[in-house]
């Protein structure tokens, strides 16, 4: 793909990429199936495996340079449930290893998943049972994935993908793809295991074009950001760095180890001005280990600052204040750049409900969580209906947000609403939608991407 025509269209719903198109017979047509109860039959099936097997038929073209239209038609005599797992490629004839990569055609895209909202890509599953990682194990049958296709009827998915072959043509509607495993498309194991990888952690659009032109084409990390374009920020391309170097490292499995993304990218020291000193030292020593916006925390003990490779927080925590009944304090907060510096991201006060003689580690990773979760995250009403707000959220964090959860406003009590396989990358926004007049941020879920 040239740059110059490297801009995103970033209008498809908020809510997800299914179209809900659906063609052919009327669904109150559909076959009964051969249960006792006259019940349709449903069968989960994978969607390579079923157009092999002949249960399903596919139309696969191009959308521009960050989507393409699957149309999924079901052939059987039973309503599927059709899983499109991560690793998938639309495959052109230009494809690594399927017709080498030159001379004219269209680009070869790496799909995401069927459910990203704009600007997202992948499951977000992190694919651990760690305690405290807040995260679910991946199944190849993850609900996410499934697209259910009555019999005789076409469902048309939009999902978005990026692209593999920089500097070729971007394709369009015309051109159709082939819809292969990632597997069959390259040899490379480095191309197989980062497209799978980012596929089911999921990350920004952004990062996952930055890795996955790295990968493929060995375009360099440094080349992207002397670019002006809104396909990816330096910051997309910093994670994207530290994905390849995560890469690159990791054993020889299939994906990466999650481990390689989330270590060493959230640093906190705390502090006690006066009489507070020691709790503060206790307190510093109980974090070790504990999560912060779903990332391990790392403890720094002196004044020296730590090292660390892009992108990373630093927080540095000062209690101030403590009451029966209430701990105080102010956060510093600064992000390692590109170059490895330490630069200054911002300050915010927090509160806790404990006395800081008798506050715990827990207690404070919550309070810590919840201060820099709605200090760098914000969230503002752009619209109102009848039943719903539309929010704005914007995120000052160097990082991809994985998960955000807010708590409604104009209604005492009611529970807060959490936003699952967000993928809002850093310094970018996106929408989301509420039953309520408005909200504010309660926490938000990092992954390391």
């Amino acid at each position: 793909m040239l740059w110059r025509h490297l801009w995103l269209v970033r209008a498809w719903s908020a809510a997800g990429l299914l179209s809900g198109t659906i063609f052919g017979t009327p669904a109150a047509a559909e076959p009964e199936g051969s249960t006792p109860g006259g019940e349709v039959v449903t069968k989960t099936v994978r969607v390579l495996e079923a157009k092999q097997s002949g249960e399903l038929s596919l139309d696969v073209r191009g959308q521009g340079q960050d989507r393409v239209r699957v149309a999924i038609r079901n052939t059987s005599d039973k309503r599927l449930n059709v899983v499109l797992p991560p690793g998938l490629v639309a495959s052109s004839a230009l494809g690594q290893g399927r017709g080498g990569g030159g001379g004219g055609g269209f680009q070869s895209m790496g799909l995401g998943s069927v459910g990203n909202r704009a600007g997202g890509f992948g499951e977000f599953q992190n694919g651990t049972n760690e305690a405290g990682f807040r995260s679910v194990p991946v199944t190849p049958e993850t609900p996410a994935r499934a697209v259910t296709v009555p019999v005789g009827q076409t469902v048309e998915l939009t999902v978005p993908s990026v692209c593999l072959n920089y500097g070729i043509r971007t394709p369009n509607a015309r051109d159709r793809f082939e819809l292969v495993d990632v597997e069959e498309y390259s040899p490379d194991p480095r191309v197989r295991k980062a497209l799978r990888s980012l596929a089911t952690y999921g990350t920004s659009q952004g990062t996952a074009q930055a890795v996955m032109w790295r990968v493929c084409n060995n375009l360099p990390f440094e080349f992207m950001a002397e670019q002006t374009t809104k396909v990816m920020n330096v910051h997309e391309i910093a994670l994207a760095a530290r994905f390849v170097s995560a890469l690159d490292a990791s054993s020889p499995t299939d994906l990466v180890d999650p481990a390689y993304l989330s270590e060493a990218r959230v640093f906190v020291r705390v502090q006690g001005e006066g009489s507070l000193g020691d709790d503060a030292r206790r307190l510093n020593t109980s974090l070790e280990g504990l999560r912060v916006l779903g990332l391990p925390v790392r403890v720094v003990s002196d004044e020296d600052l730590p090292k660390a490779d892009a992108p990373a927080l630093l927080v540095k925590a000062v209690l101030v204040g403590s009451q029966a009944g209430e701990t105080r304090g102010r956060l510093f907060v600064s992000h390692a750049n590109a170059s490895g510096t330490w630069t200054p991201l911002g300050k915010t006060a927090f509160s806790e409900g404990s006395a800081a003689s008798v506050l715990d580690g827990p207690g404070l990773a919550r309070a810590l969580e919840h201060a820099l979760s709605s200090a760098f995250v914000t969230v503002k009403a752009t619209k109102h209906s009848t039943n719903s707000t539309t929010l704005k959220v914007d995120n000052r964090l160097p990082f991809t947000l994985s998960g955000l959860t807010v708590k409604a406003t104009g209604s005492s009590g009611t529970p807060p609403v959490s936003f699952p396989a967000l993928g809002v990358g850093p310094a970018r926004s996106a929408t989301v939608s509420i039953e309520a007049p408005g909200a504010s941020v309660d926490s938000v879920l990092l992954n390391g991407l």
